[in-house]
């Protein structure tokens, strides 16, 4: 609203009086001139001519916010200033909103926006993007109603109690690391290494018979508990030192967030759990939250890795330029996450062969093969596939009584999220692949969702609930078919006679080119579907968008089977 000629007149009036009570002190003068300037002025430190837009903003181009006197609502706040109050009360507004049933068969219609389309939605192929679905911008999993996502900030504050606290909780986790490591799981071969991590070594290696001599030899030892018994014990290790290099994990949240902002991180976070999360669901999301809020953690390289590979993947979903190295370049996003990414992975211990390590070299592969950076990202993958191969998730951990449930669960699906994309690097590439299903012996993951999951127990799943694991198994067994589909054997090396026995040796035997049997157990896959996931008219109606999704997906992987047929 234009200003009329008594305001301005009145306004000059105050000016004046202003001037005049600050004449003896100048600086109090520029501290108001600076005050009644726009931002883009008052980062300059040019003197504003309080105009609305002023001068300067309109030889930039520029928005201008400055507010005239009389017309503010409130105390003028840089956007930049951002406070951890401010940031706690946005997050726990967009938990709050959430509905807790929201995905619920009963409630979903009501959630629905009701918007009319130009598509017949009686037909399965209707484009469910511009009918009658409305993406959220951030659904996060029913989880996230009960924990709330909440950074680690708070928690570290530059006081010496509080680096009193993280080597009490240091020393406390390294005593019962060094009870864990002295086990041994008989008579199998996945071990506990000196740090307590869980390694696998096959049948050929030397470790089997070593373990076995140790154990025969320990025993007649009669001070295994003391200092003597350790020193006895070296004897078998000479050169077996416990290298046990402690990371502060101030030091690399500091590190973490100088490029990273927690407001940014967070909404990063919680993009993934609310997209990438639902075609790729290897965590357990209360576990990873508790993790995410606990600074303890952060002092692992692999955990820290993993929430930067979060960030790099979930900078292509959101339209925040401070995710970019160029904010007019859409495609450098994330790209300095992922130098981030590439300088955690230095850090020592960063190589033990955890969980999140997997998880975090995983999704950094994904990232790097959408950059284009195809070298990189295969790279990238074959270190997931060796971790998963150290750590033994290729290898069922049934008959072994080391892992709880929940630890069960998620190793089931990591190892599974690597070999799908492992299948799919080879059929969008025609690598060779780097694991196959007879080198491995896991089960497919329970379907229960993460809410009904303990560490006592997996399920039972509701009756009348679809499991969103659901959807996930039959992918896992649609890429299954595909690696049946693509291991085709290859023709005899006719360079000598004896590579062309070896190639007859190694194939076994020739198989017929039709794929007759891997397009029937297509056929019996597909049949086999649960009708909540089938591509139909019943389900591209629907207004749960990750039914939609998943059952597109499961559709258009189907048919990319059978052009390969």
């Amino acid at each position: 609203m234009p200003v009329g000629v008594d305001d301005n007149n009145h306004i000059s009036a105050m000016n004046t009086n202003d001037e005049q009570q600050d004449k003896p002190g100048p600086p109090k003068e520029r501290r108001f001139k600076l005050s009644r300037a726009c931002d883009r002025c008052r980062r300059r430190r040019i003197k504003c001519d309080e105009g609305h837009p002023c001068q300067s903003c309109l030889t930039a181009n520029s928005a201008c916010t400055f507010e005239e006197p009389g017309k503010r609502t409130h105390p003028h706040k840089s956007k930049r200033a951002t406070t951890l109050e401010d940031r706690m009360h946005h997050l726990e507004t967009l938990i709050q909103a959430i509905p807790f049933n929201l995905f619920s068969p009963g409630t979903v219609g009501l959630t629905s926006t009701s918007t009319s389309s130009p598509f017949d939605p009686s037909s399965p192929h209707a484009s469910f993007a511009s009918a009658t679905h409305s993406y959220p911008l951030g659904v996060p999993p029913p989880s996230l109603t009960v924990f709330p996502l909440v950074g680690p900030s708070t928690h570290f504050p530059s006081t010496s109690g509080s680096a009193q606290t993280f080597s009490h909780q240091a020393s406390s986790t390294n005593q019962l690391a060094e009870e864990t490591a002295r086990l041994t799981i008989s008579p199998s071969y996945l071990y506990l290494d000196d740090e307590g991590y869980t390694r696998w070594q096959g049948e050929t290696s030397g470790l089997p018979l070593l373990d076995l001599l140790v154990e025969r030899e320990l025993p007649s030892s009669p001070k295994t508990e003391n200092g003597d018994g350790m020193k006895n014990q070296s004897a078998w290790f000479p050169d077996r030192q416990p290298r046990r290099m402690q990371v502060n994990p101030e030091t690399l949240w500091k590190l973490i967030t100088a490029l990273i902002v927690p407001e940014l991180m967070d909404n990063l976070v919680q993009c993934f759990l609310s997209t990438s999360y639902y075609l790729m669901p290897f965590l357990h999301v209360p576990t990873f939250l508790a993790d995410y809020g606990n600074p303890q953690k952060w002092g692992e390289p692999g955990f820290a890795s993993f929430i930067v590979a979060i960030c790099c993947l979930s900078s292509r979903h959101i339209d925040d330029p401070r995710v970019r190295a160029d904010p007019a370049d859409s495609f450098s996003a994330g790209t300095a996450y992922f130098a981030l990414f590439t300088k955690l992975r230095t850090l020592p211990t960063a190589d033990r062969p955890t969980l999140y390590t997997v998880q975090s070299v995983f999704v950094a592969a994904v990232y790097a093969i959408g950059l284009g950076k195809l070298s990189r990202g295969f790279a990238l993958l074959a270190e997931a596939v060796t971790l998963s191969v150290d750590a033994g998730l290729h290898r069922s951990s049934e008959a072994y009584d080391c892992f709880n449930h929940i630890e069960n669960e998620v190793r089931k699906r990591t190892f599974w999220c690597v070999y799908m994309w492992d299948k799919q690097a080879g059929a969008a590439f025609g690598r060779p692949p780097l694991i196959r299903l007879r080198d491995c012996d896991v089960p497919e993951p329970a379907p229960v969702d993460d809410e009904h999951i303990t560490l006592a127990s997996a399920g039972p799943q509701p009756s009348g609930v679809e499991p969103r694991l659901g959807a996930f198994n039959a992918a896992i067994r649609l890429f299954v078919v595909l690696e049946a589909v693509l291991d085709v054997p290859p023709t005899f090396n006719t360079a000598s006679a004896f590579f062309e026995r070896v190639s007859g040796v190694l194939s076994g035997y020739r198989r017929h080119r039709m794929l007759r049997e891997e397009e029937a157990l297509l056929d019996e896959l597909v049949g086999a579907l649960p009708p909540y996931w089938t591509h139909t008219a019943e389900t591209m109606a629907s207004d749960n968008v990750i039914r939609v999704t998943q059952s597109e997906r499961l559709h258009c992987m189907e048919q990319f089977v059978r052009m390969l047929i």
